[in-house]
């Protein structure tokens, strides 16, 4: 058997071959992660291995490895029909490869790639059901004792509500019950860790209530159960047969499916589904809630006792889990890590700055009627276009979706948003295109609905680039003052950015009385975005606003001027002349050069020429003509009602 035809077989067929020792599970090739980014092209490391490994992660592929020497009973069909009753055709597009122990391989592609994940447990604590995503390896025929059921096949690509599906059926086959998690921004440990002390609202909740009781009050339906489990359909439309599970023995309801209120995967008792789905995942409001419908006795204490790690007290498995975790985040001085992508900068005179980048937001403040709102229409008609705007506003991300969120104006008012973005961006203003969408949340009861529905854009987008909140107040329940709440839409904020790999920008009134932005919202979101300025009507020029940078993270662009100039026109100039520009000295010789390219212009096209192929300001740009006309290098003639250059019979 020719083991290297066979390893360049599965390049083919798109996986990333390597290796094996002879004899052994364990690769052959130091290094071998880094064949998660590209197979191996040179094949005569084959000529001494019996055994081929397949790295995972490459090019998204994935593998269920499903350990059978661990079964009690019969898992393996209990799982497929599981997978049947979810996603009949699944398997049919799974790689399956039989492995030498008895178990299986189930090997796919998928856009977003897990890590190396244990899913389910026997009863005994054995592996059975595990993920073998990036930082993995699997073993595969010809390997002594591994099979591929039928044939060698080009991988699928799944989608990842389908992995989902997969990874959840493969949980529900745990022998282990699950322990309920803490939630994120949790008061207390004690609010989650199944306290059913009815001294607290919490715990006589728990006594009370069941999460089936808080399900189907929710809307969601029971669709079968077993000895085991009950399974329960979400609310709405939906083609999955299942959206998740009721364990019986503790009661826990675990979700599968991504398209609701809760985190999929995590498992959830009867006050923690009543948090998420009638409080939005507020624990303070739900508690507040049952105190006043007389659950509890006594406030909930305010510091837990093992907020922090007990190191003598811990056991081996709490350490190793804590330094797994502290070496996960320890910066690495021999990896290169790359500046973050650009999603918008400013361009003046010779000078670029970066004013957002993708995985931050940035922080437009201003008074009420400061012309925000414009400042940000320019800055969206440059995501959406593949040129500047307004001369200096370029962005990086017309390929991705493009996404506008208007919380404050009506429909007529929000319509005509959308026309003059797009006619900024030179684009016609009565046509949808599909990289800018625009939305209008003013019609909607409630803050909180308005944040449930911003998460769910989110969510339902992929390769997103700028988002814009216009404003972020409508975002908070409590509105500016409540610390809480602060930190929480912060930290929301952070995590769409992250996770989405995309640049906010969100708007935020100031104070009466000062420019900080209003409230505990504005100090927190201040602390946290990457770009803030503030907008201030100017008290010289009608129409314009003075944009300032209060903070950034980096490189500092000068002051600005905004002048409103028409409908779907503004202009932009710097304040105080950038430096680069500033020492620039014009000479006799540069005039020369520039007299044949602006003859028969009017001046304002040749202002606006001289600031494009020079990279000048306006302001430099007319001083310049001034000069040459001062010189008599250029003279103005009147043509019908305009003027245009004159150069044919000057020196």
């Amino acid at each position: 058997m020719d083991i290297t035809k066979i390893a360049k077989k599965y390049v083919d067929h798109g996986f990333s071959p390597i290796p094996l020792r002879p004899n052994s599970k364990a690769p052959a090739l130091k290094g071998w992660q880094k064949h998660a980014d590209h197979p191996l092209d040179d094949f005569s490391v084959f000529e001494k291995t019996n055994g081929i490994g397949l790295v995972m992660g490459y090019d998204g592929i994935q593998c269920l490895d499903i350990d059978a020497k661990h079964f009690e009973g019969d898992e393996y069909n209990d799982f497929v029909a599981l997978i049947e009753q979810n996603a009949p055709d699944l398997i049919e597009r799974m790689i399956i490869q039989q492995t030498q122990s008895g178990g299986y391989h189930w090997i796919f592609k998928c856009s977003e790639i897990a890590g190396n994940e244990k899913l389910a447990k026997n009863q005994k604590g054995e592996v059975t059901f595990e993920t073998r995503g990036r930082g993995g390896q699997i073993v595969v025929w010809p390997t002594k004792g591994y099979k591929i059921i039928g044939k060698i096949t080009d991988v699928v690509e799944i989608t990842p509500d389908e992995r989902n599906i997969i990874w959840s059926c493969a949980r529900m086959m745990n022998a282990e019950v699950p322990k309920p998690e803490p939630m994120k921004n949790q008061p207390t440990d004690s609010v989650w860790d199944g306290d059913v002390d009815e001294t607290t609202p919490w715990g006589e909740f728990r006594s009370t209530y069941n999460v089936i009781d808080i399900l189907t009050s929710a809307g969601w339906s029971i669709v079968d159960e077993n000895e085991r489990m009950i399974r329960v359909k979400r609310p709405g439309n939906t083609n999955a047969e299942t959206s998740g599970v009721v364990f019986k023995d503790s009661g826990l309801f675990m979700p599968f499916t991504t398209s609701t209120q809760f985190e999929a995967e995590q498992p959830y008792d009867a006050f923690q589904a009543f948090v998420v789905l009638a409080h939005g995942g507020d624990f303070q409001s739900a508690i507040r809630e049952l105190r006043n419908d007389g659950f509890g006795s006594q406030p909930q204490p305010a510091i837990p006792d093992d907020a922090l790690f007990d190191y003598e007290s811990a056991t081996d498995d709490d350490i190793d889990e804590m330094q797994t975790l502290l070496q996960s985040l320890e910066v690495d001085s021999t990896v290169e890590v790359d500046e973050p992508e650009k999603a918008i900068s400013l361009r003046f005179g010779l000078d670029d700055y970066i004013f957002g980048t993708m995985g931050n937001f940035s922080l437009i403040q201003g008074k009420a009627k400061s012309r925000k709102s414009y400042f940000l229409s320019a800055l969206m008609a440059a995501a959406i276009s593949d040129h500047d705007v307004c001369d200096h506003i370029r962005g990086h991300i017309s390929d991705k979706v493009n996404i506008y969120i208007d919380t404050e104006q009506g429909d007529f008012h929000a319509a005509k948003s959308k026309k003059r973005i797009q006619s900024m961006a030179t684009l016609d203003p009565r046509v949808n295109y599909p990289n800018f969408k625009h939305y209008r949340f003013r019609g909607l009861l409630t803050n909180k609905e308005r944040l449930k529905l911003t998460d769910y854009v989110m969510q339902s987008f992929d390769n997103i680039g700028l988002v814009v909140i216009d404003g972020v107040v409508d975002l908070a329940s409590k509105g500016v003052n409540d610390e809480e709440e602060a930190t929480a839409l912060a930290s929301k904020l952070l995590q769409w950015t992250s996770s989405k790999n995309c640049h906010i920008s969100i708007v935020l009134h100031e104070n009466k009385n000062d420019r900080n932005a209003k409230g505990h919202l504005g100090a927190m979101l201040v602390q946290k975005a990457e770009t803030t300025i503030s907008l201030t009507k100017s008290e010289t020029q009608p129409g314009a606003s003075d944009i300032v940078p209060e903070y950034t993270r980096n490189k500092e662009f000068p002051p600005m001027t905004m002048t409103i100039t028409g409908y779907d026109t503004i202009e932009l100039e710097v304040n105080e002349p950038v430096e680069s520009v500033q020492e620039r000295v014009w000479t006799a010789e540069d005039h020369k050069r520039l007299i044949p390219l602006i003859q028969g212009k009017t001046p304002a096209e040749a202002t606006k020429f001289i600031r494009d192929t020079e990279d000048v300001t306006k302001r430099i740009a007319e001083k310049v003509l001034n000069e040459m006309e001062a010189n008599q290098s250029i003279v103005f003639i009147k043509q019908g009602r305009s003027k245009i250059i004159q150069v044919d019979n000057v020196i």
